[in-house]
This record gives structure tokens, C-alpha cells and sequence, in this order.
């Protein structure tokens, strides 16, 4: 089948385009786009949105897009179909203005079947509009058609869209057997005899299995044909050594080829148990996890393949060895760099099944659509080795009830009649499971607990925010969740998959562990605060494979969860109000730089031995830090507090060694004991003079390592770089250009909060630019931006030209900066 991309040539409109819109004055034409695109990060944001907090501020609205285009006479025998890979939410396509089809669910794949409908001797018109209900999301959803459009033109006899699965049945020393499962339609009449044709090819292009099977096809008919092929000495995949095959497999009637279908596959073994957890290649896997929303920062929810390769790559760098899609079925491109760069995938249906949580969220949709939707999750994701686990929700109230839990049965045998190469998991908050149980189960641990008066003033009806209610309970939400009746509630759902996944219910690692000796428990969501805890308890006991933090990568909506306030007492919400826009808690953040918890979560997990030095910020030294569960610390890394010379400043240092010793300007300011306050870390007193903050690390009185950070200069240039030297010129992919206030000597200086505004010249555009300030008022479609802890990025795109693109940024008091980028 062929399958060309279709993202060229669309006319993005406001409003849904209906023909009363039409008779009472027409629709003004917004402007021409190359999609993957994003209408809501290009709106002004308003402190006024239905959405609030938890949308960050950003629009959400109705819109449609429209394109032309033509086909060539000898399409007109085949079928067409269109697959839309994702469009938030609610599309409904036309085809020379006939209804074609439609699909609610903003982050699945789907496909429209535009045979009958396309013409070939003049232009085809398409019309998709998008119908975003006001709030239809917890986070930012962005708005859209935010990943690839593609055309597929298929003979009358071809494979099914998404119908050729691979998976390693049988591996072995020395040898590995692949099931190879390809679905045949045919459109036409007659029976046919075809040669159903199966390879898999070596990197270095040698073919190395394959088999060729008879088939008779009878017309009207579709149907799976299962073949079996057998490597010599396979090179497996894992996460170490992410080894891909390529597959083809092929349709042949005589000498002719009726269609072909490529892609890559990797060759790997699982295995789960309570006695070694969960084994890749016979090798015991910890998941290092973190969990990710699906936008992009400064480019909002449109994807990328560069984006998803540097998002990848950087979580990878930082030590992580799994994802987590949160809370919506991953991208092509996402998983396209998982499997390339080595990172392992647990995949997430939804975040609701039957129940919204929103007003117009896929809780309106999911019992008519969710068959459609986990079909088409598995059916992508199949043949990707990177993917070792399918979520089928998360944070499911339905789990608790003997009914609704139901669904849970539903979907887990779906997805296990689609693929049983892979496990099952759900990811459930226990206190959401029992919230019908809420306001008896409260006021009976309130009664016997010192310090009841801990949840007073709180609302734990139905329509209580989950997270906020998490947020201020504490050691109340321990004891609901870690309750028999909590257990008893859930232990039907748990039953239903191969992983149970506990979202912060870490208080029954151990108990459930006796309770429920063949259980298998992930992880699925846990404060990042608490990996210290946690993953002693993961290396040590079998039944816990993995922890996945909340979260491994900053994101717009859920504003301000991780801001730390300072002084007073902090309110029942933790959401921030405007101009907050991101949750702040991220192991990266925004623009893809490490923040300090993330050294911190790397010496936990014993892959960093240099100690790690971070510095709160001076300016609330002595303040009460009210944090939420999402925060750990407000330190930064920097020796940079102009105005603060000779003030009082709380140094944090992170290591996995006995002692450190601190100095200032050479100068010891203290040797500690690691630990005492909290694991992995020291905290030292000291005063702030400009020049060089020193920590060594040692263990049993011999140095482990040492860390130093300098001072930078007062007087900054701007330091611009590409991080890569050619982009596509016909707009399908972007590179970034990494912005840094660095002083004479390369030093970056996190204090030189300078405005930068850019430029463009040349075959390109500007797709995104700003900081990873959580709480700037600044647009990514501006062309000026202040450095936020002294950088900035800018996100840049071919224009369907070759040639050079200059790239300049301009401050005040500073030289301009000027990258090249080669379209090709």
C-alpha cells in the first residue's frame, strides 16, 4: 500500500464551518498551514478561559480545517483511505461535502475509508472539523490536527492499514521464532491465488528468515494468514542495545506485486514472575519510568520526529528506561524513537472510562468508541518492541464498583484477543476507586488520629479534585488508602491484568506482598520526592518492577502543581492562578533541561557516582516552603545571586557516598554526614560570595568525586546553537536552537533574565519560541522572550524552500548571535 504523507496544503479557519456560519456572512480564512499543527498555542492566552488552571490559560475552541487536491486517473481502481494520526477532539471529516466519518477521541489514530467518495476528473475537497468542547481536558490538550495526515492508496487486493504483526514467540540460544500475522483485503470480485510473501532483513540489508505461503482469496473478503519464521543467532533488542530488523512483507499474483508493507521489528523475550519480576532476554529489568504528557513545550502538542528523538534522548541521558504515556495512546514518532534510542513503553489507553472527569472529556464517548480505539492503539503499537506493557486507564473511579469494573474485563480481553505478546496493567488511585466510601471511611480514621483535623474544610463528594485532595491530606490519604476497605474495593480490577498499578499507594508495597502473594505490582505514578523509599523497596523485592514518577518531563496544564509558595499556610487548591501556565514539576523542564531531582533520582538509581550540588533560592531563605507532593526542593544550579553577596543561603548537595565536604572560594564550610535530613542528600548553611562552590564526595575516608560550580561573569553574550545542521525544507520536521546567557569563558549565567528577540531569514520560520518559565506571560508565537534561568529555545521549520536559514538573536547590551540551518 502506499502511503504518502498529506499534511501540505491545508487552510486552517475558525469556527466549525457549518452553512448557517456560511448564510449569515461567510468564514474568514485564518491562514495556510503545513500541518502537524497546534491552533491553541497560537492563541493569546486569557485569565478568563473556561479552562483555567488546568488547560494553562490556553484557548479552546471549535475550528476546521479544508484542503484540495487531486488524484491521478490511475487511482481510479484502487481504495483510498485517509489516516489521520491525531486530531484533539471530536473530528468529523467530509469529502466533497458528504459526511465521511468521524472519531472523539483527540489522541487515537484512526482511519477514513474515502473510496466512494473521492473523484479523479476534477479536484476532491476534505473538510475536518474539530469540535472542542470547553473544558474537555485536565492538562493542556492543545487543539487540532497536531500529528501527521496521511493518504494511502491501496490496490483492490492489499494488506490492512496497521495489518502486518510480528512478534518473537520463541527465543532461544541460538535461534528465535516470528510469528508473522498478515491481514488480507479484498475489495474486488473473483478468487484469486496470491503468494502472501514474508522477510525479515538484517541491519546491514541481508535477509536473514523468511517463507512464501500460498493463499486463495475469495472477493468481498478479508482475512489473517499466520506464517512462522526462524532466526540464526538473532541480535536481540533491549534497552542497552536497541537492535531493529527491518520486516517486508508482500502480496505477489504471478510476477506482479499487489502490495508491500515495510517497517522495523525488534526480537525480544518477556518474561513476569513473582520470583525475579519482570526479565527482558533473561536479564531482570527495573523500570526506571517516568511519566510524560503529550506536548512539546514552546511548539505546543504538535509532533515532531525530531521532538520525540530529543525527548527521548534526553530522558535516556538522564537515566530513565521507561515511559510512560500519560494519559492517551503514545505517537508513531514517540514510539519510533523508543525503539531507535532503547526505551521501554508502557502505553495508556485513556484517563476515563465511563465517568468524566471533565465536562466533555472521552468519558461522553468512550462506551460507543472504545473498541475503535483500543483496536487501533494495539494495532500501532504491535510491532514495536519498545512497548512491553498496555494501560487500559488511569485513575478509573469505576474500579471500586462491581459493575463498572467491568470495563476493566472488557478491555483487557480485548487488547489480549488482539496481542498476547504483552502484558496488561491499569493504573489505579485507590482513593478515587473508594470515593463513594470517602466521607464515612474520613470521619472514621479522623476520630482515633492525632492530628485529625488534617482534612477539615475538604469536600470529598464525587466532584473533588483527585490530586488537590491528594495534595493537602497527607497522612490521612496513607491511611485510606492502605485500608481493608480500599483493598477489598479493588481487588477485582487488579485481578483483571498481569501488573497492578498502584498511583501513589507506595504504603502497600510490602503488606499487598502478603495479602496477595501473586500480584505484580508497577509503580504507575509516584511523587518524585519519593524514590529514596521506593526504590530500596524495588531492588529488593521481586513482586515491585518499576517506579514511574510523576513526572519525567514538565507540562502545560495542571498549572502550578509543583510551585512551591512560600510563608503563610498553603490553600485547599494547589493549582496556581494566571499567568502560571506549566505544572512545574518535572524532572525536565519545559525546554528539555535537567533540573536538579533528576541528578538526584540518577544517583538513586546508582548510574551517577560524582556528587551533585543544587542552591535554593536566596531570596526565600528563612521562609516556610509549603510544597505540594510534586515538589521536593526549589534549588536551582547556580553560583550566581547578584544582590544577595554576603547573604545566607541553603546549599544542597546529592550523592550516594558517606560524607561530603562543602567550600566556598576554598574555604571549608563544612564536612557532613549524607542522609540524616533526607537520603542521598546533605544540606549545608553557608553565606554567598561570588567565585567557586566546591563539594567532595567521600566513603570509608577516600574520595568518590567532586563537583564545582563557578561563578560566571556579570557581562553575558549570547551563545546560539543548532542542534542540528540541515532540516527537511518541505516542513516535516523542525530542529531546535538552543539559546544560553553565557559570559566570556562559556560559563552559563542562570541569573541574566535578558530579553532576546529573533529573527529569520531565509527558506524557514519561527514554529515556537520562549523559556521554560513556568509562569511567563509570553506567547511562543512572540518573537521576543526573556531567558528564564539563563536560556532560552527556539523551534525552527523549512518552509517547502531549499537553502541557507539564518537564524539571529538579538539582546540588549549583547552582540547578536547568528546559526545557520541548511533546508534540504
Amino acid at each position: 500500500m502506499k502511503k504518502i504523507k498529506f499534511n501540505h496544503n491545508w487552510v486552517f479557519h475558525e469556527g466549525g464551518g457549518s452553512s448557517l456560519e456560511a448564510l449569515l456572512g461567510g468564514e474568514a480564512v485564518t491562514k495556510e498551514i503545513t500541518l502537524p499543527h497546534d491552533a491553541s498555542v497560537e492563541k493569546e492566552r486569557n485569565p478568563q478561559e473556561p479552562g483555567g488552571s488546568g488547560n494553562g490559560f490556553f484557548r479552546e475552541e471549535t475550528i476546521h480545517y479544508t484542503k484540495e487536491f487531486t488524484l491521478e486517473a490511475d487511482c481510479r481502481d484502487k481504495n483510498i483511505w485517509l489516516e489521520f494520526e491525531g486530531v484533539y477532539q471530536n473530528a468529523f471529516v467530509y469529502i466533497n461535502n458528504s459526511y465521511a466519518g468521524k472519531c472523539p477521541y483527540g489522541y487515537g489514530n484512526f482511519y477514513i475509508d474515502a473510496t466512494k467518495y473521492v473523484q479523479f476528473d476534477k479536484k476532491n475537497t476534505i473538510k475536518v472539523i474539530v469540535k472542542n468542547g470547553v473544558p474537555s481536558g485536565r492538562w493542556y490538550t492543545g487543539g487540532g490536527i497536531y500529528r501527521d495526515v496521511n493518504l494511502m492508496i491501496g490496490d483492490r487486493m492489499h494488506l490492512a492499514a496497521d495489518g502486518a504483526h510480528l512478534a518473537a514467540v520463541d527465543v532461544e540460544e541460538g535461534q528465535a521464532a516470528i510469528r508473522v500475522e498478515s491481514t488480507i483485503e479484498y475489495t474486488g470480485t473473483g478468487t484469486r491465488d496470491i503468494i502472501l510473501c514474508a522477510q525479515l532483513v538484517d541491519g546491514e540489508g541481508k535477509v536473514v528468515a523468511q517463507d512464501h505461503m500460498p493463499v486463495t482469496i475469495q472477493e468481498h473478503s478479508k482475512e489473517t494468514y499466520r506464517q512462522r519464521i526462524y532466526v540464526e543467532n538473532p541480535r536481540l533488542w533491549d534497552v542497552d542495545s536497541p537492535y531493529l530488523y527491518c520486516y517486508r512483507i508482500s502480496l505477489m499474483e504471478a510476477d506482479e506485486v499487489l502490495d508491500e508493507e515495510e517497517g522495523t521489528f525488534g526480537i525480544r523475550k518477556l518474561q513476569l514472575d513473582t520470583k525475579y519480576g519482570l526479565r527482558i532476554n533473561g536479564k531482570v529489568v527495573n523500570l526506571r519510568g517516568g511519566c510524560i504528557h503529550h506536548d512539546n513545550g514552546v511548539t505546543g502538542t504538535a509532533e515532531f520526529p525530531h521532538a520525540a528523538w530529543f525527548r527521548v534522548k534526553k530522558l535516556k541521558e538522564a537515566g530513565y528506561n521507561a515511559i510512560r504515556s500519560s494519559h492517551y495512546p503514545m505517537s508513531r514518532r514517540l514510539l519510533e524513537a523508543c525503539d531507535r534510542i532503547g526505551m521501554l513503553v508502557m502505553d495508556e489507553f485513556a484517563d476515563v472510562w465511563t465517568s468524566t472527569k471533565v465536562d466533555f472529556d472521552y468519558g461522553t464517548h468512550m462506551a460507543q468508541w472504545w473498541e475503535h480505539d483500543v483496536t487501533n492503539l494495539v494495532n500501532k503499537d504491535y510491532n514495536h518492541p519498545c512497548v512491553i506493557m498496555y494501560s487500559i486507564g488511569n485513575e478509573i473511579p469505576e474500579t471500586g464498583n462491581k459493575f463498572d469494573v467491568q470495563w476493566g474485563k472488557k478491555l483487557a480481553d480485548k487488547i489480549r484477543s488482539l496481542d498476547d505478546s504483552r502484558y496488561v496493567t491499569n493504573s489505579l488511585n485507590l482513593m478515587l476507586s473508594i470515593m463513594d466510601r470517602m466521607g464515612d471511611m474520613m470521619a472514621s480514621a479522623q476520630a482515633g488520629a492525632p492530628g485529625a483535623d488534617a482534612g477539615q474544610g475538604t469536600d470529598a463528594g464525587e466532584n473533588a479534585e483527585i490530586n488537590s485532595m491528594m495534595s493537602n491530606m497527607g497522612d490521612m490519604m496513607d491511611k485510606l488508602v492502605s485500608s481493608e476497605i480500599a483493598g477489598k474495593a479493588t481487588e477485582e480490577a487488579f485481578a483483571q491484568v498481569d501488573i497492578a498499578g498502584y498511583n501513589y499507594a507506595t504504603c502497600r508495597y510490602l503488606p499487598d506482598k502478603e495479602t496477595y502473594p501473586n500480584r505484580i505490582i508497577v509503580g504507575s505514578e509516584t511523587y518524585p520526592k519519593d524514590l529514596d523509599v521506593n526504590w530500596e523497596l524495588i531492588e529488593k523485592y521481586p513482586h515491585l518492577i518499576g517506579d514511574f514518577s510523576w513526572t519525567a518531563w514538565d507540562y502545560l496544564g495542571e498549572a502550578g502543581i509543583g510551585k512551591i509558595n512560600y510563608g503563610g499556610t498553603q490553600g485547599f487548591s494547589f493549582y496556581a492562578p494566571y499567568p502560571q501556565k506549566a505544572a512545574y514539576c518535572g524532572d525536565m523542564n519545559l525546554i528539555g533541561d535537567r533540573r536538579p531531582i533528576s541528578y538526584w533520582r540518577e544517583i538513586i538509581w546508582g548510574l551517577r557516582k560524582a556528587p551533585y550540588i543544587a542552591v535554593q533560592l536566596p531570596e526565600h531563605h528563612g521562609d516556610v516552603h509549603n510544597m505540594t507532593n510534586w515538589s521536593m526542593t526549589d534549588a536551582v544550579r547556580s553560583w550566581n545571586w547578584k544582590g544577595y553577596e554576603g547573604k545566607p543561603v541553603t546549599v544542597e548537595v546529592y550523592t550516594d557516598a558517606e560524607e561530603v565536604e562543602l567550600s566556598v572560594n576554598g574555604k571549608v564550610v563544612e564536612k557532613k554526614k549524607v542522609g540524616k535530613i533526607k537520603k542521598y542528600m546533605a544540606f549545608f548553611e553557608t553565606v554567598y560570595e561570588p567565585g567557586t562552590i566546591e563539594a567532595v564526595a567521600f566513603s570509608e575516608g577516600r574520595e568518590t568525586g567532586r563537583d564545582v560550580i563557578v561563578s560566571a561573569k556579570e557581562q553575558v553574550k549570547i551563545a546560539a546553537v543548532s542542534d542540528m545542521a540541515q532540516i527537511p525544507a518541505d516542513a516535516s520536521d523542525i530542529c531546535y536552537v538552543e539559546v544560553s546567557m553565557v559570559d566570556e569563558e562559556g560559563n552559563l549565567n542562570p541569573g541574566a533574565d535578558k530579553v532576546v528577540t529573533v529573527s529569520i531569514d531565509g527558506p524557514g520560520v519561527v514554529l515556537g519560541y520562549g523559556s521554560a518559565d513556568p509562569a511567563s506571560v509570553e506567547n511562543y508565537f512572540d518573537k521576543t522572550a526573556k531567558a528564564y534561568e539563563g536560556r532560552l529555545r527556539a523551534a525552527i521549520r523549512g518552509n517547502g524552500q531549499k537553502g541557507t536559514i539564518t537564524v539571529t538573536f538579538t539582546g540588549d547590551g549583547c552582540k547578536e548571535a547568528k546559526v545557520r540551518i541548511e533546508a534540504v
